[in-house]
């Protein structure tokens, strides 16, 4: 006997589908591994090249300069795809951006990996950022507009899970290419290598992909969710036919200026102000020790570059377990807690290494460094861009994912470009000490926004902040 069709009257049935849906089905559960696949080279591009940075010192002759702005113009790169990408993503469509991203990832990661000097580097891996910038509103997006309001908050955390494996697998990469013999090649292979999960993911995408069933339905084509919902949970749905259906489009959308204002209209200002705070402060924290922490243990600890990737495998696979972690507590705890866990936790290791760290055991300063991105991944290295996805309504909140995602990219330009310069000039434990400032504005900011989006379901928010998509 057929199954009798679920009726959608509104943009708040299809809402309440999403939300409410007690089991996720294969599809859905698909789609959200293939957008975690997007965090999956986010990372692997974003700390690849970390992992041949010495061998790249050598071949185009960097100092330390020139070594941060190589790294440092990924991460401007990303500012420019979060704010454009967030905006886009709200305007075009969550499978259209993702599209474009992917491409974008392929053809970056291969002109970056075959560059034949110091420019061409540069240009790539500003295209690389861009397409890292864009990928988090497009990701986040997908996670939380197809998983029911209970199982939100795991699968936003995932990404940080997600992002500690690329790591770990972009380190154990450079690893093997070092045994291989590749010598000063090994940044090469590094890069490179990001476009073969690239490819998957994209052959993937025609497969399985779709496009948000709560954007489609915002834009007023009730129809195009309804098809979506059918596909997702396997039982038809229909569209009744009384039902006002304005459809929206992109030229009708409100400008780049009024979706920023939206973001700090009186009803999600504080918010915004909060995840603005917080993504800058842990990508500052993280960006200054995790990114180079190869470079750290080859420098001041190691100089072996087995030594100093096996001690960033697992300082990662230390993550990756907080992460993990993060995920499982986050409905219990709430993204608030686990925050102020993670920022605390990490402000304490960063004083005893700021302070001691020269008299330490090289064994048990490793040690902290591990417990460092370990607190880092349970706290706010993966609540920060899970605020971004749970805190606004759909019409804004791929721009919310671009402005955490721009703050974020602004505090890996600032540690990415300085760390080598402080590293020269104050050493290793000066740094460390200095950088406990980005765990206390963090916590700072906590402590006076008291906000916590899990549990919420902010497509039932009042819109008095929200013009009219039309």
């Amino acid at each position: 006997m057929p199954t009798e069709a679920t009726i959608i009257r509104s943009k708040d049935d299809v809402v309440r589908e999403v939300n409410e849906t007690p089991r996720l089905g294969g599809r859905t559960r698909m789609i959200g591994t293939i957008a975690l696949g997007g965090f999956f080279i986010d990372a692997y591009d974003f700390t690849s090249l970390s992992a041949g940075s010495v061998q790249l010192q050598q071949e185009f002759h960097l100092d330390a300069q020139t070594l941060g702005l190589v790294t440092a113009v990924m991460a401007f790169g990303a500012i420019l795809g979060a704010f454009s990408g967030g905006y886009f993503v709200d305007r075009f469509g969550r499978l259209k951006m993702f599209m474009v991203n992917i491409l974008l990832f392929v053809v970056a990661t291969i002109g970056a990996a075959l560059s034949p000097n110091y420019g061409t580097l540069v240009f790539f891996r500003l295209l690389i950022g861009i397409g890292v910038g864009l990928d988090v509103p497009v990701a986040m997006a997908f996670l939380a507009e197809f998983m029911a309001v209970k199982k939100k908050g795991k699968w936003v955390e995932s990404a940080a899970a997600m992002w500690s494996a690329a790591t770990i697998v972009g380190l154990l990469v450079a690893l093997g290419m070092n045994h291989a013999g590749v010598g000063t090649e090994l940044w090469r292979w590094a890069v490179g290598l990001g476009a073969v999960p690239a490819i998957v993911i994209l052959a993937l995408r025609f497969k399985y992909m779709s496009e948000s069933p709560m954007w489609a339905a915002n834009r007023g084509d009730l129809p195009e969710a309804a098809r979506i919902l059918s596909k997702m949970n396997n039982r038809p749905y229909s569209v009744d036919k009384n039902a006002a259906l304005n459809i929206i489009e992109a030229k009708d959308s409100p400008g780049f200026f009024k979706v920023m204002k939206m973001l700090f209209a009186k009803q999600y200002r504080n918010r915004s102000i909060l995840i603005v705070l917080i993504s800058a402060a842990q990508s500052v924290q993280f960006s200054s020790v995790g990114f180079y922490l190869p470079l750290i243990v080859f420098s001041f600890i190691s100089k072996s570059v087995d030594v100093s990737l096996t001690a960033s495998i697992a300082a990662n696979a230390c993550g990756l377990v907080g992460a993990l972690l993060a995920g499982s507590m986050v409905n219990r705890l709430g993204l608030r807690r686990l925050s102020i866990v993670g920022f605390g936790a990490v402000g304490v290791i960063l004083v005893i290494l700021g302070i001691w760290g020269q008299s330490l055991p090289a064994l048990l300063g490793v040690a902290l460094l591990a417990l460092f991105i370990g607190f880092h991944t349970f706290g706010p290295g993966s609540t920060a861009q899970s605020f971004s996805a749970l805190s606004y309504p759909t019409q804004i909140r791929g721009a919310g994912a671009g402005l955490s995602q721009a703050a974020n990219r602004t505090g890996s330009l600032t540690a990415l470009f300085l760390v080598p310069i402080l590293l020269a000039t104050f050493g290793l434990y000066g740094t460390l000490f200095t950088l406990v400032i980005a765990p206390v504005v963090g916590l700072i900011a906590l402590a006076i926004v008291k906000w916590e989006p899990i549990g919420k379901n902010t497509e039932e928010e009042v819109e008095e902040s929200l013009v009219p998509m039309h």
